[in-house]
């Protein structure tokens, strides 16, 4: 019993020594790796600190030159600027020299930029003044000038005074048409020529005669038929007609007569008793068009 208890009392003693040991080993272990770690992380700020004192030596040791503006640089017309030379002596200077130095920076390219505008000015007005007119030339032109207006206002006051005859035909791409002559409505903005017969084609164009019972602006009803178009053409407005406004028909022979509206109504296609109504063998106009719905007529009696 008492060699097993010591037996015993050995094997605890043996291990509790293997575990110290193990632990001073792991212990020793974990020192070597943390001086290990420590020298390497000393390492590697012992480097950087040389690189940065390299790379901030250089800066500020040498002249740092700020040149031209590469954006000015690339402009041919722009001139050479002189260089900007700055020491930079410590770090705190480093920043204000910077802000310096970019400030520097728009000042010149304002002032390049200032100067371009005003050389392209330059240019310009040389420009100009190269395509200057000899001063006879200039005399000529001013007599030209002056002469033109007073030759144009007789040329028009002759043709006011002289009564002129207007064109008898109409002509289009695709046929010609003969006139009695011409019709102004000025509320509706008419000036369009009269047809003396009806055709599909000269509908088209412009308002056609129809039916008279005598001679235009002379005698009896003259009864001039047009389209009611959808862009506002030819008769397209004449729903928009007030009794007392005024029609104006002009002959070949250059008779221009006034006419007043005394009437409008609207009638069926088939309505014929206003054609051949009697005008005391005085002269009158009547006016016909469709509806916007093409059902009806819209019939306006005018009078001298």
């Amino acid at each position: 019993m008492i060699a097993n208890k010591n037996g015993i009392k050995y094997q605890k003693s043996f291990i509790l020594k293997m575990r110290s040991e193990k632990l001073t080993m792991f212990q020793n272990r974990k020192k070597a790796i943390i001086i290990f770690c420590t020298i390497i992380i000393s390492l590697i700020l012992y480097m950087t600190t040389v690189v940065i004192n390299f790379f901030t030596k250089d800066k500020t040791t040498k002249e740092i030159t700020v040149g031209i503006n590469p954006v000015v640089a690339t402009k041919s017309i722009m001139t050479y600027q002189e260089p900007i030379t700055v020491i930079l002596e410590d770090k705190e200077n480093k920043e204000i020299l910077q802000k310096q130095v970019s400030e520097q920076i728009l000042q010149d390219r304002e002032e390049m930029e200032e100067k371009q505008v005003i050389e392209e000015k330059q240019q310009e007005c040389f420009k100009i003044d190269t395509n200057i007119i000899p001063e006879e030339q200039m005399k000529e032109d001013r007599k030209e000038i002056s002469i033109k207006p007073m030759l144009e206002e007789t040329k028009q006051l002759e043709e006011a005074e002289q009564p002129k005859e207007m064109q008898n035909v109409v002509i289009t791409e695709n046929e010609t048409f003969s006139t009695i002559g011409k019709i102004e409505i000025p509320q509706t903005g008419v000036n369009i020529p009269i047809l003396n017969q009806v055709t599909v084609e000269g509908m088209k164009n412009a308002p056609c005669l129809l039916y008279a019972t005598g001679k235009l602006n002379e005698n009896g009803n003259n009864l001039i038929v047009g389209h009611n178009f959808r862009n506002g053409t030819i008769f397209s407005d004449n729903k928009n007609l007030q009794l007392g406004d005024k029609i104006f028909v002009t002959t070949l022979d250059g008779n221009r007569v006034e006419y007043t509206i005394y009437n409008k109504f609207v009638t069926t296609a088939e309505d014929v008793s206003y054609i051949k109504r009697d005008t005391q063998n005085k002269p009158e106009i009547t006016l016909s068009c469709c509806t916007d719905d093409d059902e009806y007529r819209i019939v306006i009696l005018a009078k001298i």
